[in-house]
This record gives C-alpha cells, sequence and structure tokens, in this order.
C-alpha cells in the first residue's frame, strides 16, 4: 500500500489546473453568462466553457429561463448545498450532472459572500472515474457516490496545503473544489495505482 500513497502523492505534486481562472473572471458578474456556461476569453470574445461545448444552446437557454424564475431563491441560499439542490430542481433535457454542477458553482461564485463546495465533493464525469480509481485500490474506504463527504477523501489530505498561485489554482477555490477537479484531471494517472 506504500508505493500508492507514494505514487499519489507524485501526482499531487504534479497537479496545477486549469483555465478555471480565465472562466470566472470573464463571466462579468453576469448571472445569464454563467447559466449559459460561457465567458469572456483574454481576448474579449465570448466563448463557451469547455466543459459544456457540446451542451445544446437550446437546453441551456431553457434552463436559463427556468433559473431566472429562481433568483429570489437562490439569493437567499445558504450553503452550496441548497443552491445545488435548485438549480438540479430545474434540470432540462440534455443538461447533464457535470453542467448542473459547472452552473452551480458558477452562480455561487457571483454571490455575495460566494456560495461554493464546502463539505462535500460532488462526483460526476471525469472525476466519477478518479474516485473509482482510488476506491478500487484502496485508498478511499468509502464507496463513491454523486456527493461524498470531505472525510472521504484522506489519502488526498496534501491537496488542503497545496500552494494555489503555484499550482495555478484560482485563490477562491475551496478544498471542495480542488479534490473534484484533481479526480478529474488527474483520472488517467489514478487508474494506474
Amino acid at each position: 500500500m506504500e508505493g500508492k500513497y507514494e505514487q499519489l502523492n507524485k501526482y499531487i505534486q504534479e497537479f496545477h489546473k486549469c483555465g478555471m481562472s480565465q472562466e470566472f473572471l470573464g463571466m462579468e458578474d453576469s448571472f445569464e453568462l454563467a447559466v449559459l456556461c460561457q465567458y469572456k476569453n483574454d481576448k474579449g470574445i465570448l466563448v463557451r466553457c469547455p466543459h459544456q461545448w457540446r451542451v445544446r444552446h437550446r437546453a441551456l437557454n431553457n434552463i436559463l429561463e427556468e433559473l431566472n424564475g429562481q433568483k429570489e431563491r437562490i439569493a437567499s441560499v445558504h450553503n452550496f448545498e441548497e443552491l445545488y439542490k435548485i438549480v438540479e430542481e430545474t434540470r432540462v433535457p440534455y443538461i447533464g450532472d457535470l453542467t448542473i454542477y459547472d452552473i452551480a458553482v458558477r452562480i455561487g461564485y457571483l454571490q455575495t459572500p460566494q456560495v461554493l463546495p464546502q463539505e462535500f465533493v460532488y462526483i460526476h464525469a471525469g472525476a466519477r472515474e478518479g474516485v473509482m480509481a482510488l476506491y478500487r485500490c484502496g485508498l478511499i474506504k468509502t464507496k463513491p457516490s454523486a456527493m461524498m463527504n470531505l472525510q472521504d477523501f484522506e489519502a488526498l489530505a496534501r491537496l488542503k496545503n497545496i500552494d494555489k498561485k503555484q499550482q495555478q489554482i484560482p485563490e477562491f477555490a475551496t478544498y471542495s473544489m480542488i479534490i473534484e477537479n484533481f479526480l478529474c484531471v488527474k483520472r488517467k494517472d489514478l487508474v494506474t495505482l
């Protein structure tokens, strides 16, 4: 088992990410851009967020219409779980779990104060592959689910002390967001453990 931890620590040291900073800064405090998964790139051009490039425009417009009707509820949330639930309740056809999560994170980023994942790690798409790899090799004891408690990720405790600036991780990113991102970005490496 010691070899697995050493290899995992190597992956943590190699971990850096992501275009997240540009994506969030380019939203310009716009609820509409957050929900439509768009931002202005460094040239000022409006582009689609990479995770949602294949999502149908009509589906994003439909969820925007639904969420516009929930703005009062959204403004009154106290934690990310409440916000995520509201976004999930507005799910429309062709919108998957990753898009629901990303929209909730973008909306939470725009809130004052920010409402971002704190206590749970949301598992979907690539992060699901990463957590399954850690579970199969015994580095995570809890059976993976769509929403996992931070305590389930003791093997990734070194990520708490990661130098965000050096690793190109935005300052606002929470430990939960970093774990989710790590599981996704390093999923192909994690399956080798």
